[in-house]
């Protein structure tokens, strides 16, 4: 098949299959990579520029290698920005306008993990990230729990709080932060910890904060350690590298509901869904303080 052109990229061997099923029987194609990054590149950039970006791509689809890539691979064009963070590495990348959208499906990559620095500060924490991950044993409707539980946590000390699916088995809860005088990583991780180990501490048998699987049967993970300096998250609407083609979708609380269920959000699905959805209205103005630290127990809403 001849080269299909979006965004001004020439998209080779367009009808490649990258995903075997995109839950509809069909395979998802480079194509069909290139148009959703099209439908869904403004919903996302937002949360992409101006943060370096880490990368998973597939060139032979999800069946086949994976690379995780934080540089500049070859054949790579200029329309994916390089940002240079540690003078004694190599420059990062970085998603910067919706060409380069375009150029990343030329390239198979499928997964977007951004960095939670502010845009163009890395330094700063522009966002909190908290990861539920639930063991074996668990049904979904424990994850929703325990996100309206960070989420009545953190709205209890004034901070706003949005959620996604991941495209996997978890969700995320997510806390612009506003760029205040001081604030730093530390701080951002500091408190992270204190709301995840104050869960824990109220529910030891709902809740761990150590990642090791032999005490994570029927137990969710409160992973705070996104909330580092150069921790990724995986990017509002991002595919994921996984059997039908899921995509992490941002919901409305009145979604974060016992039923939510994250199969339906699919690389096929979200562009009609994001037509009609209000999830995430108003985060670019929800930017709030970091509590003060010593906070501590205070971070429960009892």
């Amino acid at each position: 098949m001849e080269p299909s052109v979006l965004m001004g990229v020439a998209i080779s061997h367009p009808d490649k299959p990258l995903w075997p099923d995109g839950g509809d029987g069909a395979p998802v194609t480079k194509l069909d990579l290139a148009r959703y990054f099209e439908a869904a590149g403004g919903w996302m950039l937002p949360h992409l520029i101006g943060r370096p970006c880490s990368l998973v791509r597939v060139p032979e689809g999800i069946g086949g290698p994976r690379f995780f890539q934080r540089h500049a691979m070859p054949g790579l064009s200029d329309r994916v920005s390089r940002v240079r963070v540690d003078e004694a590495k190599p420059a990062y990348l970085q998603i910067d306008r919706p060409e380069a959208l375009a150029e990343l499906a030329q390239m198979a990559v499928v997964e977007l993990h951004p960095w939670n620095g502010r845009p163009g500060a890395v330094e700063t924490p522009g966002r909190l990230v908290f990861d539920l991950d639930p063991g074996d044993g668990l049904a979904f409707d424990a994850v929703v729990q325990a996100a309206l539980e960070v989420r009545a946590r953190l709205e209890a000390l004034g901070l706003a709080a949005f959620c996604k699916t991941t495209g996997g088995k978890g969700l995320h809860v997510v806390a612009p932060l506003a760029p205040v005088e001081g604030l730093d990583w530390s701080a951002a991780k500091a408190f992270a910890k204190a709301l995840c180990a104050a869960m824990a501490a109220d529910s030891p048998g709902r809740y761990l904060t150590r990642p090791a699987r032999a005490e994570r049967s029927g137990r969710i993970f409160l992973d705070y350690l996104r909330n580092d300096r150069t921790a990724s998250a995986i990017a509002p609407l991002s595919p994921r590298a996984r059997p039908g083609a899921p995509v992490a979708m941002p919901v409305t609380w009145s979604q974060v509901a016992p039923g939510l269920d994250p199969t339906r959000f699919t690389l096929r699905t979200a562009p009609k869904m994001l037509a009609k959805t209000g999830a995430w209205a108003g985060y670019a103005e929800a930017e709030r303080p970091l509590p003060a630290a010593g906070t501590g127990p205070a971070i429960l809403p009892g």
